[in-house]
């Protein structure tokens, strides 16, 4: 696993953190109240600092993996929501950004806060790319379609390129499940492995898991957010106001609070997909050069 490293990627991350805090103020200033993703993954994050470095060191592990692919395209980034952790992994392979969601509210929401960025609602019509992202996306769409997801995706790559998978493994909560309502077919490692070999043959696969502080799952954790998200997802269905105003009032509350800081490059490790307790998943699929 030749783009496997430990603080490498976050000293990346850390290098360019900028661009990413930059990014999430840009979408705080044009999210608008009523804004909702049902599919999850708000924009903003509210400056929630274990949500932010959690996909930060996700990103920053996707920059890795993706690091010193040849090609001059763009890096197409599918599932981008609004695009804040998709900018900052352009900037650092210093590619083209084409961001790809199929939330109507998120598409506007990217538009107006990076102008200079092309974003679409499909991969439709696009060529191919040498980098190819969908991170945290794998886990929204449902099990009988995950197989032509992953095809499409596949498509969208150009021979020598990558494409670079995210998701959570959740097989370590309770049920085998976090109770958060839009994950509606969770993967564990060799799920996520098999999927990627079956729908992409002849492509080389590799599955790391991401270890670290906020990948850590903790005996509370493992039933409490189960049941957390069990209850917050019945109150949503019977009560979307109440939770649409819980939310807004989190967002504004989260725009008082200072911008989180970087994570320190000892706390985080990119490791096989065996090593570790990790809830995060990374896989890395490259696309064979045709003759």
């Amino acid at each position: 696993m030749g783009w496997q490293t430990s603080p490498d990627a976050v000293e990346t991350l850390r290098d360019t953190w900028a661009v990413l805090v930059d990014a999430q103020a840009r979408l705080h200033d044009v999210r608008e109240r009523d804004h909702r993703n049902y599919d999850g993954g708000d924009a903003g994050h509210q400056w929630d600092h274990g949500l932010v470095v959690r996909h930060a060191i996700n990103y920053a592990a996707g920059v890795a993996a993706a690091r010193g692919v040849a090609g001059s395209g763009p890096l197409v980034d599918v599932g981008a929501g609004a695009g804040g952790f998709s900018m900052w992994a352009a900037a650092a392979l210093d590619r083209q950004l084409v961001m790809v969601d199929q939330d109507a509210g998120h598409r506007e929401l990217a538009s107006r806060a990076f102008a200079d960025v092309e974003v679409r609602e499909s991969l439709g019509g696009l060529d191919p790319a040498p980098v190819v992202m969908a991170m945290e996306v794998v886990e929204h769409v449902a099990r009988s379609e995950q197989t032509e997801f992953v095809r499409t995706l596949g498509a969208a790559v150009a021979p020598g390129g990558v494409l670079v998978m995210s998701t959570p493994d959740e097989s370590g909560y309770w049920g085998g499940w976090s109770g958060y309502p839009p994950h509606i077919a969770t993967l564990d490692a060799t799920g996520l492995r098999e999927l990627l070999a079956q729908q992409l043959p002849g492509w080389h696969v590799e599955v790391a898991r991401l270890n670290g502080p906020e990948f850590a799952l903790s005996s509370l954790g493992r039933y409490g957010v189960p049941v957390a998200n069990r209850v917050w997802g019945a109150m949503d269905a019977q009560l979307p106001r109440v939770t649409q105003e819980i939310s807004h009032r989190v967002s504004q509350l989260g725009k008082r609070r200072k911008a989180p800081t970087p994570p320190r490059p000892g706390d985080y490790r990119i490791d096989d997909a065996g090593t570790g307790r990790g809830t995060g998943l990374l896989a890395r699929a490259e696309r064979p050069q045709t003759t």
